[in-house]
């Protein structure tokens, strides 16, 4: 069955591999069947031009923070080198390096910064209006949610609920 929807995903020049990978969007998970193969029984076999049945196993790629970070680093050299390119040719290299390193890490704060000092303003102007909303009704804030009609709310629930069922006899 798997063999099938994998066969069916891929061009047939791929097909009879050992290893099914199914096409994927940039934002997927890489997902593979492997095919093990299995090596033959020993002894005499019936039918020795029958085929193999093998077991299909399904394996996804977990996140790895290390390769994260590996990919991190070679994207930030990468930047780090084009950003050097565009310094003219007297400034020295190593010197254009640091240069370029040193603004793209100012850049990459001022971001960071942005980001999370909205996300604190955010937050806090959440939690004012949440304890405004509590000092203006005063029956939210007790986490009762008793109507004033019932009863006392530390009333018994078993004597509240015969009441209840008197009334509708």
């Amino acid at each position: 069955m798997a063999r099938a929807v994998a066969a069916a995903w891929l061009p047939l020049t791929s097909a009879h591999r050992n290893s099914f990978a199914s096409p994927r969007s940039p934002f997927a998970a890489p997902i593979s069947v492997h095919l093990p193969r299995r090596a033959p029984l020993p002894g005499p076999r019936s039918n020795p031009i029958a085929p193999q049945k093998s077991r299909h196993v399904v394996a996804s790629a977990q996140f790895d923070f290390s390769r994260a970070i590996q990919t991190a680093w070679r994207v930030g050299n990468d930047v780090v080198e084009a950003g050097s390119n565009l310094v003219p040719g007297p400034v020295p290299r190593p010197i254009a390096r640091i240069g370029v390193a040193f603004a793209a890490a100012l850049v990459a704060l001022f971001f960071l910064k942005s980001i999370a000092s909205t996300a604190f303003f955010v937050l806090t102007m959440m939690g004012l209006i949440y304890l405004g909303f509590l000092a203006m009704n005063p029956k939210e804030a007790s986490g009762s949610r008793v109507d004033e009609g019932i009863g006392d709310p530390s009333e018994d629930p078993v004597k509240e609920a015969q009441r209840i069922m008197e009334k509708y006899k």
